[in-house]
Protein backbone atom coordinates (compact mmCIF):
# COMPACT_ATOMS: atom_id res chain seq x y z
CA UNK A 1 0.00 0.00 0.00
CA UNK A 2 1.63 3.43 -0.96
CA UNK A 3 0.27 4.93 2.30
CA UNK A 4 1.67 2.52 4.10
CA UNK A 5 4.77 3.00 2.48
CA UNK A 6 5.32 6.77 3.23
CA UNK A 7 5.53 5.66 7.07
CA UNK A 8 3.56 8.34 8.11
CA UNK A 9 3.56 8.72 12.23
CA UNK A 10 0.97 10.91 12.72
CA UNK A 11 -1.34 7.65 13.56
CA UNK A 12 1.09 6.14 15.42
CA UNK A 13 0.24 4.96 18.83
CA UNK A 14 -3.45 6.29 18.57
CA UNK A 15 -6.60 3.64 19.07
CA UNK A 16 -8.92 3.10 16.38
CA UNK A 17 -12.39 1.37 15.29
CA UNK A 18 -12.50 -0.39 12.26
CA UNK A 19 -15.63 -0.28 9.83
CA UNK A 20 -16.33 -3.02 7.20
CA UNK A 21 -19.22 -3.59 4.71
CA UNK A 22 -20.29 -5.81 2.03
CA UNK A 23 -22.64 -6.29 -0.42
CA UNK A 24 -23.82 -9.27 -1.16
CA UNK A 25 -22.48 -8.82 -4.94
CA UNK A 26 -18.91 -8.37 -4.21
CA UNK A 27 -17.15 -11.50 -2.95
CA UNK A 28 -13.92 -9.32 -3.63
CA UNK A 29 -14.57 -7.34 -0.84
CA UNK A 30 -15.53 -9.63 1.97
CA UNK A 31 -15.35 -8.33 5.21
CA UNK A 32 -12.56 -10.79 6.00
CA UNK A 33 -10.76 -9.14 3.33
CA UNK A 34 -10.93 -6.01 4.86
CA UNK A 35 -10.00 -6.99 8.28
CA UNK A 36 -6.48 -8.29 6.89
CA UNK A 37 -6.27 -5.75 5.12
CA UNK A 38 -6.82 -3.17 7.98
CA UNK A 39 -5.21 -4.86 10.49
CA UNK A 40 -1.57 -5.12 7.57
CA UNK A 41 -2.31 -1.11 7.57
CA UNK A 42 -3.02 -0.81 11.49
CA UNK A 43 0.24 -2.76 12.53
CA UNK A 44 2.60 -0.74 9.95
CA UNK A 45 0.73 2.86 11.17
CA UNK A 46 1.40 1.23 15.24
CA UNK A 47 -2.40 1.50 15.41
CA UNK A 48 -4.18 -0.34 17.78
CA UNK A 49 -8.07 -1.38 16.41
CA UNK A 50 -10.04 -1.70 19.93
CA UNK A 51 -13.68 -2.07 17.96
CA UNK A 52 -15.33 -3.42 14.66
CA UNK A 53 -18.34 -2.60 13.24
CA UNK A 54 -19.48 -4.80 11.03
CA UNK A 55 -22.59 -4.22 7.82
CA UNK A 56 -22.50 -8.07 6.37
CA UNK A 57 -24.58 -8.04 3.08
CA UNK A 58 -25.55 -4.07 3.34
CA UNK A 59 -25.97 -1.81 0.60
CA UNK A 60 -23.84 1.04 0.73
CA UNK A 61 -26.48 3.54 -1.45
CA UNK A 62 -27.75 4.99 1.98
CA UNK A 63 -27.55 5.05 5.57
CA UNK A 64 -30.72 3.12 6.20
CA UNK A 65 -30.57 -0.13 7.10
CA UNK A 66 -26.71 -0.30 8.10
CA UNK A 67 -26.56 -0.88 12.19
CA UNK A 68 -22.98 -0.95 12.15
CA UNK A 69 -22.49 2.03 10.82
CA UNK A 70 -25.21 4.11 12.91
CA UNK A 71 -23.90 2.81 15.75
CA UNK A 72 -20.70 3.78 15.00
CA UNK A 73 -21.56 7.35 14.25
CA UNK A 74 -23.24 7.80 17.58
CA UNK A 75 -20.20 6.02 19.53
CA UNK A 76 -17.59 8.89 17.33
CA UNK A 77 -19.94 11.33 18.37
CA UNK A 78 -19.87 10.62 22.37
CA UNK A 79 -17.95 12.94 24.25
CA UNK A 80 -16.42 9.93 25.60
CA UNK A 81 -15.80 7.95 22.87
CA UNK A 82 -12.98 5.10 22.77
CA UNK A 83 -11.25 5.88 19.75
CA UNK A 84 -10.48 8.75 17.31
CA UNK A 85 -9.51 6.95 14.48
CA UNK A 86 -11.71 4.94 11.91
CA UNK A 87 -9.59 2.56 9.43
CA UNK A 88 -11.81 1.65 6.21
CA UNK A 89 -10.91 -0.30 3.89
CA UNK A 90 -11.83 2.33 0.57
CA UNK A 91 -13.95 5.43 -0.04
CA UNK A 92 -16.86 3.00 -1.38
CA UNK A 93 -16.75 0.33 1.55
CA UNK A 94 -17.99 3.78 3.65
CA UNK A 95 -21.20 4.27 1.41
CA UNK A 96 -22.19 4.29 -2.04
CA UNK A 97 -24.03 7.14 -1.71
CA UNK A 98 -26.06 9.38 -4.57
CA UNK A 99 -24.80 12.56 -2.85
CA UNK A 100 -21.14 13.30 -2.80
CA UNK A 101 -22.08 15.52 0.06
CA UNK A 102 -23.54 12.81 2.06
CA UNK A 103 -20.57 10.81 2.31
CA UNK A 104 -18.58 14.07 3.42
CA UNK A 105 -21.36 14.83 6.07
CA UNK A 106 -20.79 11.63 7.82
CA UNK A 107 -16.83 12.29 7.92
CA UNK A 108 -17.52 15.45 8.42
CA UNK A 109 -19.25 14.44 11.62
CA UNK A 110 -16.82 12.59 13.08
CA UNK A 111 -13.93 15.14 12.16
CA UNK A 112 -15.53 17.19 14.51
CA UNK A 113 -16.02 15.19 17.16
CA UNK A 114 -11.94 14.38 17.39
CA UNK A 115 -12.23 11.45 15.37
CA UNK A 116 -10.32 11.09 11.97
CA UNK A 117 -11.28 8.99 9.37
CA UNK A 118 -8.79 6.89 7.54
CA UNK A 119 -8.80 5.08 3.91
CA UNK A 120 -6.32 2.54 4.01
CA UNK A 121 -6.51 0.93 0.78
CA UNK A 122 -6.21 4.48 -1.02
CA UNK A 123 -3.91 6.20 -2.68
CA UNK A 124 -4.32 9.45 -1.36
CA UNK A 125 -2.91 10.92 2.13
CA UNK A 126 -5.06 11.36 5.06
CA UNK A 127 -3.36 14.59 6.10
CA UNK A 128 -6.53 16.95 4.88
CA UNK A 129 -4.47 18.60 1.91
CA UNK A 130 -5.78 19.89 -1.14
CA UNK A 131 -4.92 16.92 -3.32
CA UNK A 132 -6.37 14.48 -1.12
CA UNK A 133 -9.77 16.02 -0.96
CA UNK A 134 -10.01 16.25 -4.35
CA UNK A 135 -8.73 12.57 -4.85
CA UNK A 136 -11.29 11.99 -2.31
CA UNK A 137 -14.03 13.68 -3.99
CA UNK A 138 -13.78 11.89 -6.89
CA UNK A 139 -13.70 8.77 -5.60
CA UNK A 140 -16.86 9.21 -3.71
CA UNK A 141 -18.55 10.59 -6.93
CA UNK A 142 -17.21 7.06 -8.75
CA UNK A 143 -18.85 5.05 -6.08
CA UNK A 144 -22.21 6.13 -6.73
CA UNK A 145 -22.04 6.40 -10.49
CA UNK A 146 -21.05 3.04 -10.46
CA UNK A 147 -24.14 1.78 -7.87
CA UNK A 148 -25.97 4.05 -10.45
CA UNK A 149 -24.97 2.47 -13.38
CA UNK A 150 -24.88 -1.12 -11.60
CA UNK A 151 -28.62 -0.38 -10.97
CA UNK A 152 -29.56 0.69 -14.66
CA UNK A 153 -28.10 -2.58 -16.19
CA UNK A 154 -29.74 -4.86 -13.51
CA UNK A 155 -33.05 -3.16 -14.70
CA UNK A 156 -33.14 -3.24 -17.51
CA UNK A 157 -31.56 -6.82 -17.74
CA UNK A 158 -34.80 -7.58 -15.90
CA UNK A 159 -37.17 -5.82 -18.75
CA UNK A 160 -35.07 -8.11 -21.31
CA UNK A 161 -35.81 -11.44 -19.69
CA UNK A 162 -39.40 -10.00 -18.77
CA UNK A 163 -40.03 -9.83 -22.75
CA UNK A 164 -38.89 -13.25 -22.94
CA UNK A 165 -41.65 -14.56 -21.04
CA UNK A 166 -39.52 -14.82 -17.34
CA UNK A 167 -41.28 -13.97 -14.06
CA UNK A 168 -39.42 -11.15 -12.29
CA UNK A 169 -40.93 -10.47 -9.04
CA UNK A 170 -42.31 -12.41 -6.38
CA UNK A 171 -45.68 -14.11 -5.50
CA UNK A 172 -47.85 -13.73 -9.23
CA UNK A 173 -51.41 -13.82 -7.89
CA UNK A 174 -53.65 -16.05 -6.90
CA UNK A 175 -54.30 -18.90 -9.16
CA UNK A 176 -51.00 -18.89 -10.36
CA UNK A 177 -47.74 -20.35 -9.44
CA UNK A 178 -44.16 -19.69 -9.94
CA UNK A 179 -41.76 -22.81 -11.62
CA UNK A 180 -38.05 -22.88 -11.65
CA UNK A 181 -36.50 -23.87 -14.93
CA UNK A 182 -32.82 -24.53 -15.60
CA UNK A 183 -30.77 -22.46 -18.01
CA UNK A 184 -31.26 -25.23 -20.70
CA UNK A 185 -35.29 -25.70 -20.01
CA UNK A 186 -35.15 -28.21 -18.33
CA UNK A 187 -38.06 -27.88 -15.03
CA UNK A 188 -37.13 -28.33 -11.68
CA UNK A 189 -39.93 -27.72 -9.72
CA UNK A 190 -42.79 -25.49 -8.45
CA UNK A 191 -41.30 -22.91 -5.91
CA UNK A 192 -42.96 -22.14 -2.92
CA UNK A 193 -43.87 -18.44 -1.01
CA UNK A 194 -40.65 -17.13 -0.10
CA UNK A 195 -39.00 -19.68 -1.82
CA UNK A 196 -36.04 -18.04 -4.36
CA UNK A 197 -33.81 -19.38 -6.78
CA UNK A 198 -30.22 -19.99 -5.70
CA UNK A 199 -28.52 -20.55 -8.96
CA UNK A 200 -28.16 -17.15 -11.21
CA UNK A 201 -28.58 -18.57 -14.69
CA UNK A 202 -31.82 -20.34 -13.46
CA UNK A 203 -35.13 -18.55 -14.36
CA UNK A 204 -38.50 -18.58 -13.47
CA UNK A 205 -42.04 -19.00 -15.80
CA UNK A 206 -45.47 -18.74 -14.39
CA UNK A 207 -47.78 -21.63 -14.93
CA UNK A 208 -51.56 -22.02 -13.80
CA UNK A 209 -51.82 -22.93 -10.19
CA UNK A 210 -54.28 -24.88 -7.96
CA UNK A 211 -57.20 -26.42 -9.80
CA UNK A 212 -59.30 -24.90 -7.09
CA UNK A 213 -58.04 -21.60 -7.87
CA UNK A 214 -57.42 -21.42 -10.97
CA UNK A 215 -61.76 -22.45 -10.94
CA UNK A 216 -62.23 -19.45 -8.56
CA UNK A 217 -60.74 -17.10 -11.04
CA UNK A 218 -62.67 -18.11 -13.65
CA UNK A 219 -65.95 -18.17 -11.57
CA UNK A 220 -65.36 -14.20 -10.50
CA UNK A 221 -64.92 -13.37 -14.01
CA UNK A 222 -68.40 -15.22 -14.85
CA UNK A 223 -70.08 -13.23 -11.67
CA UNK A 224 -68.69 -9.89 -12.73
CA UNK A 225 -69.45 -9.95 -16.53
CA UNK A 226 -72.40 -12.46 -17.11
CA UNK A 227 -74.02 -11.79 -13.69
CA UNK A 228 -73.13 -8.46 -12.97
CA UNK A 229 -72.25 -9.17 -9.73
CA UNK A 230 -70.23 -6.09 -7.96
CA UNK A 231 -66.50 -6.31 -6.43
CA UNK A 232 -67.62 -5.64 -3.20
CA UNK A 233 -70.85 -8.48 -3.25
CA UNK A 234 -68.10 -10.68 -4.99
CA UNK A 235 -65.66 -10.25 -1.90
CA UNK A 236 -68.63 -10.68 0.80
CA UNK A 237 -69.92 -13.75 -1.37
CA UNK A 238 -66.33 -15.59 -0.96
CA UNK A 239 -66.18 -14.25 2.32
CA UNK A 240 -69.35 -16.22 3.72
CA UNK A 241 -68.30 -19.06 1.88
CA UNK A 242 -65.25 -19.60 4.22
CA UNK A 243 -62.31 -18.91 0.91
CA UNK A 244 -59.54 -16.97 1.83
CA UNK A 245 -57.07 -15.18 -0.67
CA UNK A 246 -53.97 -16.03 -1.70
CA UNK A 247 -52.27 -14.84 1.68
CA UNK A 248 -54.88 -16.56 3.82
CA UNK A 249 -56.90 -13.98 4.94
CA UNK A 250 -60.70 -12.45 3.92
CA UNK A 251 -61.11 -11.06 0.71
CA UNK A 252 -61.69 -7.22 0.37
CA UNK A 253 -63.13 -5.48 -2.96
CA UNK A 254 -59.72 -4.21 -4.51
CA UNK A 255 -58.36 -7.98 -4.38
CA UNK A 256 -61.14 -8.68 -6.22
CA UNK A 257 -60.49 -5.75 -9.23
CA UNK A 258 -56.70 -6.50 -9.22
CA UNK A 259 -57.53 -10.03 -10.62
CA UNK A 260 -60.31 -8.54 -13.04
CA UNK A 261 -57.42 -6.15 -14.31
CA UNK A 262 -54.46 -7.87 -14.13
CA UNK A 263 -53.42 -8.97 -17.77
CA UNK A 264 -51.77 -12.21 -16.19
CA UNK A 265 -54.74 -13.77 -16.35
CA UNK A 266 -54.94 -14.04 -20.06
CA UNK A 267 -51.44 -15.01 -20.60
CA UNK A 268 -49.81 -11.53 -21.04
CA UNK A 269 -46.36 -10.93 -18.57
CA UNK A 270 -46.06 -7.53 -17.47
CA UNK A 271 -43.14 -5.78 -15.87
CA UNK A 272 -41.71 -2.80 -15.14
CA UNK A 273 -45.48 -0.42 -14.58
CA UNK A 274 -43.34 0.98 -11.10
CA UNK A 275 -39.88 1.05 -10.56
CA UNK A 276 -37.63 1.96 -8.37
CA UNK A 277 -33.89 3.15 -8.52
CA UNK A 278 -31.51 2.87 -5.79
CA UNK A 279 -32.83 5.21 -2.98
CA UNK A 280 -35.26 7.41 -4.88
CA UNK A 281 -38.94 7.56 -4.43
CA UNK A 282 -41.29 4.46 -6.05
CA UNK A 283 -42.57 6.27 -9.69
CA UNK A 284 -44.89 5.24 -12.08
CA UNK A 285 -43.57 4.29 -15.53
CA UNK A 286 -45.19 5.42 -18.80
CA UNK A 287 -46.83 1.96 -20.66
CA UNK A 288 -44.22 2.85 -23.36
CA UNK A 289 -41.59 1.99 -21.05
CA UNK A 290 -43.29 -1.29 -19.86
CA UNK A 291 -42.08 -4.58 -20.59
CA UNK A 292 -44.40 -6.76 -21.82
CA UNK A 293 -44.51 -10.72 -23.52
CA UNK A 294 -48.02 -11.50 -24.83
CA UNK A 295 -48.88 -15.56 -24.23
CA UNK A 296 -46.02 -15.79 -21.98
CA UNK A 297 -47.70 -18.29 -19.98
CA UNK A 298 -51.05 -20.51 -20.04
CA UNK A 299 -53.86 -18.11 -19.97
CA UNK A 300 -56.64 -18.90 -17.27
CA UNK A 301 -59.42 -16.66 -18.93
CA UNK A 302 -59.79 -16.08 -22.31
CA UNK A 303 -58.85 -12.52 -24.09
CA UNK A 304 -62.84 -11.83 -24.65
CA UNK A 305 -63.88 -12.23 -21.24
CA UNK A 306 -61.07 -10.14 -20.19
CA UNK A 307 -61.82 -7.27 -22.29
CA UNK A 308 -65.45 -7.69 -21.74
CA UNK A 309 -64.59 -7.30 -17.64
CA UNK A 310 -62.34 -3.77 -18.61
CA UNK A 311 -65.21 -2.08 -20.40
CA UNK A 312 -67.69 -2.58 -17.24
CA UNK A 313 -64.95 -2.07 -14.68
CA UNK A 314 -64.30 1.22 -16.90
CA UNK A 315 -67.20 2.65 -17.11
CA UNK A 316 -68.68 2.11 -14.10
CA UNK A 317 -66.32 4.90 -12.92
CA UNK A 318 -66.18 6.99 -16.55
CA UNK A 319 -70.03 7.14 -16.60
CA UNK A 320 -69.92 9.02 -13.35
CA UNK A 321 -69.63 13.04 -13.17
CA UNK A 322 -66.97 14.56 -10.43
CA UNK A 323 -70.46 16.07 -8.81
CA UNK A 324 -72.03 12.91 -8.60
CA UNK A 325 -68.98 10.96 -6.73
CA UNK A 326 -68.59 13.90 -4.24
CA UNK A 327 -72.22 14.14 -3.38
CA UNK A 328 -72.30 10.41 -2.49
CA UNK A 329 -68.85 11.02 -0.66
CA UNK A 330 -70.79 13.83 1.06
CA UNK A 331 -73.01 11.20 1.92
CA UNK A 332 -70.71 9.05 3.08
CA UNK A 333 -69.04 11.48 5.40
CA UNK A 334 -72.12 12.77 7.33
CA UNK A 335 -73.84 9.08 8.07
CA UNK A 336 -70.29 7.17 8.57
CA UNK A 337 -68.76 7.10 11.92
CA UNK A 338 -65.24 5.87 10.57
CA UNK A 339 -63.97 7.77 7.59
CA UNK A 340 -61.20 6.58 5.53
CA UNK A 341 -60.25 5.22 2.39
CA UNK A 342 -60.40 1.98 3.90
CA UNK A 343 -64.08 2.31 4.75
CA UNK A 344 -64.72 4.07 1.32
CA UNK A 345 -63.58 1.13 -0.28
CA UNK A 346 -66.25 -0.96 1.60
CA UNK A 347 -69.13 0.92 1.24
CA UNK A 348 -71.10 -0.22 -1.97
CA UNK A 349 -73.01 3.16 -3.24
CA UNK A 350 -68.60 4.72 -3.61
CA UNK A 351 -66.88 4.49 -6.13
CA UNK A 352 -63.24 3.39 -4.77
CA UNK A 353 -60.63 5.70 -2.66
CA UNK A 354 -58.38 4.95 -5.75
CA UNK A 355 -61.21 7.04 -8.03
CA UNK A 356 -61.32 9.77 -5.88
CA UNK A 357 -57.15 10.07 -5.87
CA UNK A 358 -56.85 10.14 -9.49
CA UNK A 359 -59.88 12.74 -9.85
CA UNK A 360 -58.93 15.32 -7.43
CA UNK A 361 -55.14 14.79 -6.82
CA UNK A 362 -55.25 12.97 -3.82
CA UNK A 363 -58.19 12.21 -1.58
CA UNK A 364 -57.68 15.00 1.36
CA UNK A 365 -58.62 17.40 -2.06
CA UNK A 366 -61.84 15.32 -2.59
CA UNK A 367 -62.46 15.57 1.42
CA UNK A 368 -61.74 19.51 0.88
CA UNK A 369 -64.21 19.65 -2.05
CA UNK A 370 -67.15 18.28 0.36
CA UNK A 371 -66.34 20.36 3.35
CA UNK A 372 -64.95 17.02 5.57
CA UNK A 373 -62.17 17.93 7.78
CA UNK A 374 -60.34 15.13 8.70
CA UNK A 375 -58.13 14.44 12.46
CA UNK A 376 -55.14 12.94 11.86
CA UNK A 377 -53.77 10.75 14.71
CA UNK A 378 -55.72 11.76 17.04
CA UNK A 379 -55.36 15.63 16.70
CA UNK A 380 -57.98 18.64 17.81
CA UNK A 381 -59.26 19.97 14.39
CA UNK A 382 -58.60 23.45 15.21
CA UNK A 383 -55.18 22.65 15.69
CA UNK A 384 -54.70 20.74 12.56
CA UNK A 385 -56.61 23.88 10.68
CA UNK A 386 -54.35 25.93 12.17
CA UNK A 387 -51.22 23.75 11.25
CA UNK A 388 -52.48 23.45 7.67
CA UNK A 389 -52.96 27.08 7.06
CA UNK A 390 -49.52 27.76 8.14
CA UNK A 391 -48.20 25.21 6.33
CA UNK A 392 -50.06 26.57 3.05
CA UNK A 393 -48.99 29.96 3.66
CA UNK A 394 -45.46 29.16 4.09
CA UNK A 395 -45.42 27.03 0.54
CA UNK A 396 -47.53 29.90 -0.84
CA UNK A 397 -45.20 32.67 0.10
CA UNK A 398 -42.21 30.50 -1.01
CA UNK A 399 -43.82 29.58 -4.26
CA UNK A 400 -44.82 33.25 -5.30
CA UNK A 401 -41.24 34.63 -4.40
CA UNK A 402 -39.61 31.43 -6.49
CA UNK A 403 -41.43 32.53 -9.44
CA UNK A 404 -40.98 36.11 -9.33
CA UNK A 405 -37.65 35.00 -9.75
CA UNK A 406 -38.31 33.41 -12.75
CA UNK A 407 -37.93 29.86 -11.33
CA UNK A 408 -40.80 27.13 -12.67
CA UNK A 409 -42.16 25.71 -9.14
CA UNK A 410 -44.75 22.61 -9.34
CA UNK A 411 -46.60 21.74 -6.21
CA UNK A 412 -47.23 18.06 -5.31
CA UNK A 413 -50.97 16.50 -4.83
CA UNK A 414 -50.69 16.78 -1.12
CA UNK A 415 -49.53 20.51 -1.46
CA UNK A 416 -46.56 19.27 0.61
CA UNK A 417 -43.69 19.39 -1.83
CA UNK A 418 -42.17 21.55 -3.93
CA UNK A 419 -39.89 20.64 -7.57
CA UNK A 420 -38.02 23.83 -8.79
CA UNK A 421 -36.64 23.94 -12.19
CA UNK A 422 -37.64 20.08 -11.92
CA UNK A 423 -34.10 19.97 -10.40
CA UNK A 424 -34.55 21.09 -6.42
CA UNK A 425 -37.21 19.13 -4.65
CA UNK A 426 -37.96 20.20 -1.00
CA UNK A 427 -40.80 19.18 1.49
CA UNK A 428 -42.14 21.02 4.11
CA UNK A 429 -43.79 20.42 7.76
CA UNK A 430 -45.54 21.67 10.55
CA UNK A 431 -44.01 20.85 14.19
CA UNK A 432 -46.04 22.38 17.14
CA UNK A 433 -44.76 23.09 20.38
CA UNK A 434 -45.50 20.27 22.91
CA UNK A 435 -45.51 20.57 26.65
CA UNK A 436 -44.75 17.91 29.01
CA UNK A 437 -45.25 17.68 33.11
CA UNK A 438 -41.79 18.37 34.29
CA UNK A 439 -40.23 18.60 31.17
CA UNK A 440 -39.13 21.64 28.97
CA UNK A 441 -41.40 22.11 26.23
CA UNK A 442 -40.04 20.23 23.53
CA UNK A 443 -40.90 19.62 19.52
CA UNK A 444 -39.74 16.73 17.49
CA UNK A 445 -38.13 16.38 13.77
CA UNK A 446 -37.37 13.38 11.54
CA UNK A 447 -36.59 12.89 8.24
CA UNK A 448 -39.48 11.40 6.58
CA UNK A 449 -38.74 7.63 5.11
CA UNK A 450 -41.20 7.50 2.62
CA UNK A 451 -39.59 10.52 0.67
CA UNK A 452 -36.80 11.25 -0.06
CA UNK A 453 -36.35 15.39 -0.53
CA UNK A 454 -33.08 17.16 -1.37
CA UNK A 455 -33.94 19.84 1.66
CA UNK A 456 -36.68 19.38 4.49
CA UNK A 457 -38.08 22.75 6.13
CA UNK A 458 -39.67 22.36 9.44
CA UNK A 459 -41.68 25.38 10.29
CA UNK A 460 -41.67 25.63 14.07
CA UNK A 461 -45.36 27.01 15.38
CA UNK A 462 -46.15 28.57 18.60
CA UNK A 463 -48.22 27.54 21.64
CA UNK A 464 -51.15 29.33 20.13
CA UNK A 465 -50.50 27.47 16.45
CA UNK A 466 -50.65 30.94 15.03
CA UNK A 467 -46.80 32.67 14.75
CA UNK A 468 -44.27 31.19 13.07
CA UNK A 469 -41.36 30.80 15.57
CA UNK A 470 -38.41 30.38 13.01
CA UNK A 471 -37.62 27.63 10.34
CA UNK A 472 -35.43 24.94 10.15
CA UNK A 473 -33.52 24.11 6.83
CA UNK A 474 -32.16 20.61 6.90
CA UNK A 475 -30.42 19.19 3.87
CA UNK A 476 -30.42 15.71 2.66
CA UNK A 477 -28.10 13.69 4.79
CA UNK A 478 -28.25 16.17 7.73
CA UNK A 479 -30.69 13.99 9.60
CA UNK A 480 -30.13 10.22 10.44
CA UNK A 481 -33.12 8.73 8.12
CA UNK A 482 -35.53 6.43 10.91
CA UNK A 483 -34.82 8.40 14.32
CA UNK A 484 -37.37 10.66 15.53
CA UNK A 485 -35.37 13.35 17.78
CA UNK A 486 -37.27 14.92 20.30
CA UNK A 487 -35.66 18.78 20.99
CA UNK A 488 -35.74 21.10 23.72
CA UNK A 489 -37.04 24.62 23.02
CA UNK A 490 -34.41 26.06 26.11
CA UNK A 491 -31.85 27.94 24.24
CA UNK A 492 -28.84 26.08 23.09
CA UNK A 493 -30.24 23.24 24.26
CA UNK A 494 -29.98 22.34 20.05
CA UNK A 495 -26.61 23.15 19.90
CA UNK A 496 -25.99 20.80 16.64
CA UNK A 497 -29.26 21.47 14.61
CA UNK A 498 -28.71 25.78 15.51
CA UNK A 499 -26.59 25.25 12.15
CA UNK A 500 -29.78 25.20 10.15
CA UNK A 501 -31.82 27.27 11.82
CA UNK A 502 -33.29 30.53 9.98
CA UNK A 503 -35.69 33.38 10.76
CA UNK A 504 -37.82 33.19 6.99
CA UNK A 505 -38.36 31.31 4.47
CA UNK A 506 -35.38 33.92 2.42
CA UNK A 507 -33.04 31.69 2.53
CA UNK A 508 -34.66 29.10 0.31
CA UNK A 509 -34.54 31.86 -2.18
CA UNK A 510 -30.70 31.60 -2.21
CA UNK A 511 -30.30 27.71 -1.93
CA UNK A 512 -32.38 28.03 -5.48
CA UNK A 513 -30.46 30.92 -6.78
CA UNK A 514 -28.45 30.42 -9.66
CA UNK A 515 -25.40 31.57 -10.70
CA UNK A 516 -23.36 32.44 -13.48
CA UNK A 517 -21.18 29.37 -14.51
CA UNK A 518 -17.81 30.26 -16.46
CA UNK A 519 -15.59 28.90 -18.87
CA UNK A 520 -12.01 27.73 -18.19
CA UNK A 521 -10.45 31.23 -19.56
CA UNK A 522 -12.64 33.29 -16.91
CA UNK A 523 -15.19 34.69 -19.33
CA UNK A 524 -18.99 33.96 -18.60
CA UNK A 525 -20.15 30.51 -20.69
CA UNK A 526 -23.05 31.58 -23.17
CA UNK A 527 -25.37 28.94 -21.86
CA UNK A 528 -25.21 30.62 -17.94
CA UNK A 529 -28.53 31.91 -18.41
CA UNK A 530 -30.62 28.52 -19.74
CA UNK A 531 -32.59 26.70 -17.28
CA UNK A 532 -32.54 22.96 -16.84
CA UNK A 533 -35.16 21.66 -18.82
CA UNK A 534 -34.64 17.66 -18.52
CA UNK A 535 -36.40 15.00 -16.55
CA UNK A 536 -35.21 14.50 -12.96
CA UNK A 537 -35.58 11.74 -10.70
CA UNK A 538 -37.69 12.57 -7.72
CA UNK A 539 -34.82 12.21 -5.61
CA UNK A 540 -32.74 14.99 -7.44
Amino acid sequence: MQQAAEASTSLAGRLAAQYVRMSTDHQQYSTENQKLAIAEFAAIQGISVVATYEDAGKSGVTLKGRPALLQLLQDALADNHAFSVVLVYDVSRWGRFQDVDESAHYEYMCRKAGVQVVYCAEQFAWDGSASATLMKTLKRAMAGEYSRELSRKVFIGQCRLAERGFWQGAAPGYGLQRVLVASDGTVKGALRQWEHKSIQTDRVIVTPGDEHEVALVRRIYDWYVCQGVGCRRIADRLNAFGICNAHGRPWNPQQITDILSSEKYVGTNVYARTSKKLNANWQRNPPSDWARSEGAFPPLVDRTMFDAAERIRTNRTQNLSDDEILKRLSDFVRSADVVSAKEIDKAPALPAGKTYSQRFGCIKNAYARVGYEPSYHGADPEIFRASRAALQGCIGKTTDALTALGHRVDISNDDTTIRVDDELVIRFAVRLILHYDRRSPRWRVRWPTYSSPDILVILRLDSAFETPLDFYVFPRGSLVPGYDFSLSTRCGSNEPFEMFRYPDESILLELTARTSKEVFDGSQSPHSNHRYSGQADSGA
